[in-house]
């Protein structure tokens, strides 16, 4: 097991870009040798105080140290909320972490989930409008009116750089049973109620058969771009506890909890990433493979998804 000091520089290192010499930029970062530094990341100098308030205010990331026998875990909480946050700087800060993910030389994301995620949405306007309103607080107290001409440009142009990114990240997704049943309850919900109108309900739940169909093509290829570096493995399991995000640079990890819908909890703790990562690996001995041979177990899922848009677009013309 790493001691605190050693696990800290490879976060670190799992922050920087590829190209950057990590020794080098702590060097530069403390102002002492590069050799002094070589010592201070093999954990032969250690590190005092200021140091480390210096380097992880210099590169954002987190010094963890627990007593022994502690089973505390440390997380960081980005809070959407009108008080404290905007939808705007919700994404930036969303961007700047998967921007960090790009940029590391091995990573590999593991998502758990019982909703479509996010990063697949951004590629629609529409759709990534309506997700962000039905996730706001307009639907439930302020009986606003859909309407995706109010949204800032800046969130539609930082939503599609967010899924090109992640189309670039490998990854693996465990899907839920009703993964996508959720979305489209969203749509029925806001239609019926009376948030948004039939022609933009019609096409929001166009755009998430669209959305589904880019899932089969990278499901098929088990890539989601050209890049064979590119990789995606899709699995199906009846049964989900959480939606979590495990990003794994090989050397340390990464994990990101959901929950009010579209907050979550952030921590670096590798003691709960190994845990989780555990847990996720078993969910996988039990669920169906979609990607590559699993046609068959694929195809009946995608069916049954595009049944339930077509069933809803049906309601909403004969409404």
């Amino acid at each position: 097991m790493l001691n605190p000091q050693t696990e800290f520089f490879a976060r670190i290192k799992s922050a920087l870009p590829e190209y950057q010499n990590m020794a080098q930029s702590i060097a530069e970062c403390l102002a002492i040798s590069v050799n002094e530094a070589y010592k201070k990341i093999r954990g032969n100098s250690a590190l005092n105080l200021q140091q480390i308030i210096k380097l992880a205010n210099t590169f954002e990331v987190s010094f963890i140290y627990k007593p022994n026998q502690s089973p505390t875990v440390t997380f960081d909480y980005l809070s959407m909320n009108k008080e404290s946050l905007s939808m705007l700087d919700y994404l930036k800060d969303l961007l700047k972490n998967i921007k960090q993910i790009q940029q590391s030389k091995q990573k590999h994301i593991t998502i758990t989930t019982d909703d479509i995620p996010l990063f697949h949405f951004f590629k629609y306007p529409e759709l990534t409008c309506f997700k962000l309103f039905f996730w706001s607080d307009s639907v439930m107290n302020n009986e606003a009116k859909f309407d995706p001409s109010l949204f800032e440009e800046e969130i539609i142009d930082i939503s599609k750089e967010l899924n090109q990114i992640y189309l670039e990240i490998p990854c693996t997704e465990i899907w839920a049973k009703d993964t996508v049943h959720g979305t489209i309850e969203q749509i029925r919900y806001a239609f019926e109620a009376g948030y948004i109108n039939a022609t933009k309900a019609e096409l929001i739940t166009e755009q998430v058969r669209y959305c589904l169909t880019d899932m089969n093509m990278y499901a098929i290829s088990s890539k989601k771009t050209i890049d064979p570096n590119h990789t995606f493995n899709w699995y199906n399991c009846d049964v989900l506890g959480s939606i979590s995000y495990l990003v794994d640079f090989k050397e340390t990890m990464l994990c990101f909890n959901r929950f009010n819908t579209f907050n979550y909890l952030k921590t670096e703790d590798q003691s709960y990433c190994e845990q989780t990562k555990s847990w996720m690996h078993s969910l996988i001995k039990k669920s169906v493979s979609f990607s590559g041979q699993g046609e068959k177990h694929r195809n009946k899922y995608l069916y049954n998804a595009f049944t339930e848009c077509d069933n809803l677009i049906r309601e909403i013309n004969n409404s």
